[in-house]
C-alpha cells in the first residue's frame, strides 16, 4: 500500500481525465490503508507512533489528495 500510493500520484499526474482522478482515488485508497496499517502496528507494540512531523506530513499529502479527487 505504502509504495502503491506515489506510484499512482506519479501516474495520476500525467493522465487526463477520468484517468487521472482514478488514479488520485487510488493513491489515497493505498494512503489511508497505510495509515491503518502504522495504527495497527503501533496498537499492538509493534513500532512507536509516528511522530508529529511526520503525522502532519502524511494528513497534508492527504488533504491534497481528497481535494484533487474533489471528495467533500
Amino acid at each position: 500500500a505504502l509504495s502503491s500510493a506515489p506510484l499512482n500520484v506519479a501516474e495520476g499526474s500525467y493522465s487526463q481525465g477520468r484517468n487521472c482522478v482514478a488514479r488520485y482515488h487510488t493513491a489515497l485508497g493505498s494512503l489511508r490503508e497505510a495509515q491503518a496499517c502504522f495504527e495497527t502496528a503501533t496498537a499492538f507494540g509493534y513500532m512507536p507512533p509516528l511522530s508529529a512531523e511526520l503525522r502532519a506530513s502524511f494528513n497534508h499529502v492527504l488533504g491534497t489528495l481528497v481535494r484533487l479527487v474533489g471528495r467533500r
